[in-house]
């Protein structure tokens, strides 16, 4: 189970996740871009597309003159198939982990950005994105793979799948070949719940026996297997094997 994508609505607190996750990775092989809203006087009269390098360019906006247009907002399309596209095939060639903010109407008015979002699904780094509600195109072919992890993010729920996120994907970045070894075992087991070739008993087995390895890796985190991996394989078991 490679790739990421929480679900939420407006407001909810998709772009402040995927900033503190930038923040936790700041010098890590980690490559990507949130948006951010354009606000006078306390009025949201656009939206910035800002990369985790630093730049940043109008999205969208009330007035901007385009053909593009998503609710009250004009698109600037060109950011999208310029600024946007390039980071994501920048990370390809070198990150390990992509963070997008978000996969969304204005997004998908590139189709250059689609098709970067898909080349990096399929031979890219592993993908934390956000995504709408609204049933796009794009974002419903990425639920539909069995190698993208759906997680909805709720206001009970935003502190803990910080806190699950950041661990997991500060041990990916790390250069630790034990660790590498314990991810892949847990990619394995993901993988055996999405195929349905896994009864529960023996998900209870395999856990048990990651779970040991992992106490015995890292005897100073008691709390690192629960984590990392426990609510991971429950949600994957919800996903694809009650859903």
């Amino acid at each position: 189970m490679k790739h990421v994508l929480i679900i939420g609505r407006p407001r909810v607190g998709k772009t402040t996740l995927i900033k503190r996750l930038a923040q936790e990775l700041r010098g890590g092989p980690v490559d990507g871009f949130y948006t951010e809203e354009v606000l006078e006087d306390g009025e949201r009269l656009g939206f910035w597309l800002s990369s985790l390098d630093g730049r940043q360019a109008l999205l969208a906006h009330r007035h901007l003159h385009s053909p593009y247009r998503v609710g009250a907002y004009r698109v600037n399309v060109t950011v999208l198939d310029e600024l946007a596209v390039s980071i994501i095939r920048r990370a390809i060639r070198s990150a390990h982990i992509l963070l997008l903010d978000e996969i969304g109407k204005m997004e998908v008015c590139s189709r250059a950005f689609q098709q970067a979002v898909e080349e990096a699904i399929a031979r890219g780094p592993r993908l934390v994105a956000t995504g709408s509600v609204q049933h796009l195109p794009l974002l419903e072919q990425l639920k539909r793979r069995h190698d993208v992890e759906l997680i909805p993010l709720s206001p009970t729920n935003r502190q803990a799948l910080f806190e699950e996120l950041s661990a997991r994907l500060q041990t990916l970045c790390e250069d630790d070949e034990q660790l590498r070894q314990v991810h892949e075992e847990a990619d394995r087991i993901c993988e055996l719940i999405v195929s349905g070739r896994l009864q529960e008993i023996d998900l209870e087995i395999h856990q048990t026996r990651l779970r040991d390895w992992v106490m015995r890796l890292c005897p100073d985190k008691p709390g690192l297997y629960h984590l990392l991996y426990e609510s991971r394989f429950r949600r994957l078991w919800q996903q694809f094997r009650q859903g």
